[in-house]
């Protein structure tokens, strides 16, 4: 199964993202605590996805009230994401996340509805897999390569990437 708990008492997803350069897996961290949904800044330029600056750059919360230690959120991307058979775009705020680089927040959790059973730690297979995709993600052709892995990854969270080749229009 694509779920898991962690002895923390999280639960992460597996994810796929797709954009006109790369296709990656990863692991999202599911927290309906979170008011947005976020994405690892790195992670968004090494993916090579459209990232927008925000007009007025917004300030970044712990659980406590207090700032984040990166100072205000200035970046985001728009990403439509698939689950099972539904379709939504969605903002990814673009921040340092710490060990994670995905972490689907409430937003999230409002526009699926996903039947999740927090005591089983398992989600309703009807929302799987969940994939991510930038809009000129449709043109691209993806072929197998070997593995590799990000930098500042271990080796038990190697990335999968392909080769890109766009077809014609």
């Amino acid at each position: 199964m694509n779920v898991y708990m962690s002895a923390w008492k999280s639960m992460m997803i597996q994810s796929y993202i797709h954009s006109s350069h790369k296709r990656a897996e990863t692991t999202a961290l599911l927290d309906s605590g979170a008011t947005e949904n976020f994405m690892s800044l790195d992670y968004a330029k090494w993916l090579h996805l459209p990232i927008k600056s925000l007009k007025d750059p917004q300030p970044l919360f712990n659980v406590n009230s207090t700032t984040v230690k990166q100072g205000d959120i200035k970046f985001y991307t728009d990403l439509t994401m698939q689950l099972g058979t539904i379709w939504k775009t969605m903002r990814f705020f673009l921040s340092n996340l710490g060990t994670h680089q995905l972490i689907f927040g409430y937003l999230w959790f409002a526009a699926i509805q996903p039947k999740i059973n927090w005591a089983k730690g398992w989600i309703d297979t009807s929302h799987l897999p969940i994939v991510l995709s930038t809009v000129n993600t449709q043109k691209a052709k993806f072929a197998p390569r070997p593995s590799v892995v990000m930098k500042g990854q271990t080796p038990a969270e190697t990335t999968f990437m392909v080769y890109v080749s766009f077809l014609p229009s």
